[in-house]
């Protein structure tokens, strides 16, 4: 009786495993952390903008910027995790550009017109 040859089944399984990048662990704890201080109605406001590319708030950027860079890119990495289908690379860069508009949102001064 002729054995399994599970040498091309390894080269696949290597393949593949090399072909996906490998999700970042998520700290768990800093997570929590960072629930604590900022509303769903935010995050929903940075999803629909990273992910679909609406308009988001003045209100929403100033709660972005208040829990701090470190807190959004871990609401990003946990989104990124659990979601199947997202281009990671673009909605990274999405998340980025989402950072650097609500700095500039709430630390530029208010214009006025003379």
């Amino acid at each position: 009786m002729a054995g399994i040859n599970i040498f091309p089944i390894v080269v696949v399984l290597f393949l593949v495993s090399n072909t996906f990048p490998m999700l970042e662990a998520i700290d768990e704890k800093a997570l929590a952390e960072c629930k604590k201080h900022f509303s769903i109605k935010y995050a929903h406001d940075a999803y629909n903008y990273i992910f679909h590319g609406q308009p988001i708030s003045v209100t929403s950027c100033r709660a972005i910027v208040a829990v701090g860079k470190k807190c959004h890119d871990t609401f990003l990495d946990w989104t990124l995790g659990g979601s199947i289908g997202i281009r990671r690379s673009k909605a990274l860069a999405r998340g980025k550009q989402l950072w650097n508009h609500c700095v500039l949102t709430t630390v530029a001064p208010a214009s006025s017109s003379y």
